[in-house]
């Protein structure tokens, strides 16, 4: 490869990155926003009815700028100019250490969601439901579906260049070992729900989104181990 061609698609690549960056950006800026207006709504006592109002505003705003990270991040994935410019297994390996780095952040973003999440589970399984209890009991299952689908590789099926880069012999036995970990997780959490409810079905039910939290967690946190325990050999 010529030397402008190589620098042509370097400058190709910066732009992706850069681009890609401001999606994750927006990304994590419009989960900052959803947890700012559930705060606002839930924590303005002296005006409840402009509580609501701003809250819901700016949930809403960080509801669309998930929403759009997640569609313009699609576009700036790795593409035919990153496949040109690997060389050897260095690219691989700083990707699938990227992709191990994000995970291991997902519980820290989504504790908050999912202590709201069993915190509505109550609300509705003993029969005093709040207003936004309807739309806060899923977002606990939601974030440990997404952790789980990330760590199984099954967050974006479709993006067969992805896939090339982060699946290989060394991250599908990371994968087996951290889903392993998370059955384990699950089953013993499950042994203690179903004692929970046994005392109290309601606290039973408002304790399901914490153990699927629980086991996402295991999940990522198993597989981010396991990688730098490789990093470091």
């Amino acid at each position: 490869m010529e030397d402008q061609e190589r620098r042509d698609l370097r400058a190709r690549e910066r732009r992706r990155t850069q681009r890609l960056a401001i999606c994750a950006g927006l990304g994590g800026g419009g989960l900052a926003l959803l947890v700012i207006g559930l705060l606002v709504m839930e924590e303005w006592p002296a005006d409840p009815e402009m509580g609501r109002l701003i809250g819901g505003v700016t949930m809403a705003a960080g509801i669309a700028a998930v929403i759009a990270s997640a569609f313009f991040a699609r576009r700036f994935l790795p593409n035919g100019d990153t496949d040109k410019l690997q060389i050897g297994s260095a690219y691989r390996d700083r990707v699938q250490r990227q992709r191990a780095h994000s995970m291991a952040f997902m519980p820290i973003t989504g504790a908050y969601l999912t202590f709201m999440s069993v915190k509505a589970g109550w609300g509705l399984a003993s029969g005093t439901p709040g207003g936004l209890d309807y739309l806060m009991v899923v977002m606990g299952p939601m974030i440990a579906g997404a952790m789980l689908l990330m760590v199984a590789g099954l967050d974006n099926p479709g993006d067969k260049r992805m896939k090339r880069l982060l699946e290989d012999e060394l991250t599908l036995s990371f994968r087996h070992r951290a889903l392993a970990t998370a059955l384990g997780v699950a089953v013993v959490g499950m042994v203690g729900v179903f004692a929970l409810g046994l005392w109290r079905p309601a606290a039973a039910v408002a304790a399901l989104p914490a153990l699927l939290y629980l086991t996402g967690t295991a999940a990522v946190l198993r597989y981010y181990l396991l990688d730098r325990e490789a990093e470091r050999g």
